[in-house]
């Protein structure tokens, strides 16, 4: 792609993410023996009787089997990190948004603004209603200028942010098959179910429902030119 922007970790951070877990993964295994001796010493710690047998283990084998595991936990933890980083590419004609193995390509002219809530980063359609939203470790002001360089509409807040109503059982204003979909994303909130809070927004979004998150209260608009 020509004349594009990448979003995501910087080479540095990428670096020091590449490097410094399998080190500190291969530091913990080297000290393994020490460690579970010192653990063994805390009241009530989970393991306690594999803890205890590790650190009877005299041999300097046992050390260097600790650190290939934990260069492999570090190589793990590094693949781990990088599948769980938002990923943007920005053209003059579409953003590509890489999240784990999922990518969505949104044109520019579908989108009516561009804004970051915190750090979700939120695209709406041109009826008001969120094509994306997702975590960025990038920084407000690097995605802002990024956007605006391929000319793509940043708001630097919610446009419809005076839109939104304190969601209640049984609203009036929505369907009750819409009700239904809030109720459960509420329950979820509440116990602190994430993925699931996270799919029902997304069953929500398709139903022309936006959500804005304060705690656990749900306030909620319909999207222009979405049936209620």
């Amino acid at each position: 792609m020509n004349n594009e922007t990448v979003l995501g970790l910087s080479t540095g951070e990428k670096t020091i993410l590449i490097i410094l877990p399998p080190i500190l993964g291969a530091l913990l295994g080297w000290f393994l023996p020490t460690i579970s001796e010192w653990a063994t010493k805390i009241p009530f710690i989970p393991f306690e009787g594999v803890l205890e047998w590790i650190a009877t283990l005299e041999s300097q084998w046992v050390s260097v089997i600790g650190v290939i595991l934990g260069v492999i936990a570090g190589v793990f933890f590094v693949f781990y990190a990088f599948s769980e980083t938002l990923s943007i590419t920005i053209t003059n004609e579409e953003v590509y948004l890489k999240f784990k193995e999922k990518v969505n390509n949104i044109h520019k002219a579908e989108t009516s603004a561009i804004y970051m809530e915190g750090k979700d980063l939120i695209l709406l359609s041109t009826e008001g209603n969120e094509l994306f939203r997702g975590q960025t470790e990038s920084k407000k002001e690097l995605v802002s200028e990024a956007f605006r360089q391929h000319g793509y509409p940043w708001k630097d807040k919610d446009p419809f942010e005076n839109q939104y109503q304190r969601w209640v059982v049984d609203h009036p204003d929505f369907q009750p098959r819409v009700n239904a979909l809030l109720s459960a994303r509420e329950k979820a909130l509440k116990n602190e179910e994430i993925e699931e809070a996270k799919v029902l927004r997304e069953d929500l979004a398709e139903q022309g429902v936006v959500i804005r998150d304060e705690g656990n209260r749900q306030y909620v608009r319909n999207a222009e030119g979405e049936n209620k």
